[in-house]
């Protein structure tokens, strides 16, 4: 918990005194992106006394991320930016017993977030950035092979992150960005059956990295 707040207080501190220094460059206005691609989640969880530390988090597998985001500009080089997104993580872990199959285990995501945008003119075209911000998370959970499915609470997060803008024309942008979040959703009394055993939905949490390309339009 304190190096998050580290992180974040050094994003932070980057973006007063990147905006200090640099103001004056750099665009003015909106901007919409179309973000797309990959979450890879760096937690592990368990099902009340059933450990999955090294059975889920061993097999989880790199899901797909996207977020169609607005912006604006409030000075040169900061801009505010809301963004609406979606991202999924897959895993699988093996039964009680070895005739147990293998199951199947997904979490689909739904964040809002608002982020601040501190931007470095390097150069006419180019603008690298760090960022920090905040978000609502609303998260499904479920099993294969199984009927159950689990929707938790609205989870407020924190994420941290950087990336790269590269101009295409005055209007149009291309971009790099790179992404970490917290975040920990509740799913209440809810307990998941595996195998005639019901197991309370324990220390689950959304911590992870995304990557996305994205295209930008400033107007």
């Amino acid at each position: 918990m304190r190096i998050k707040w580290i992180l974040i207080a050094l994003v932070v501190s980057a973006v007063v005194v990147l905006t200090h220094r640099a103001a004056g460059a750099g665009p003015l206005g909106s901007y919409a992106e179309l973000k797309g691609g990959i979450y890879s989640p760096s937690a592990t969880f368990d099902f009340g006394n059933l450990d999955l530390q090294t059975t889920f988090d061993g097999d989880t597998k790199t899901g797909v991320a996207g977020e169609i985001a607005i912006g604006h500009y409030f000075l040169p080089t900061l801009a505010l930016e809301l963004g609406l997104g979606y991202f999924k993580g897959t895993g699988s872990y093996a039964g009680q017993t070895p005739a147990d199959p293998r199951r199947q285990v997904d979490f689909n995501v739904i964040p809002l977030i608002l982020s601040a945008k501190a931007f470095i003119p390097v150069g006419p075209q180019v603008a690298p950035y760090g960022e920090a911000g905040i978000g609502a998370y609303f998260t499904k959970f479920n099993v294969t092979d199984n009927l159950n499915t689990f929707n938790g609470s609205t989870t407020f997060g924190l994420h941290a992150g950087a990336g790269l803008n590269v101009d295409v024309s005055p209007s149009v942008f291309l971009g790099l960005e790179g992404r970490y979040v917290w975040a920990n959703p509740s799913f209440g009394d809810q307990k998941i059956n595996l195998n005639d055993t019901e197991y309370a939905l324990n220390g689950f949490e959304l911590n992870g990295f995304t990557t996305t390309l994205a295209l930008g339009y400033r107007f």
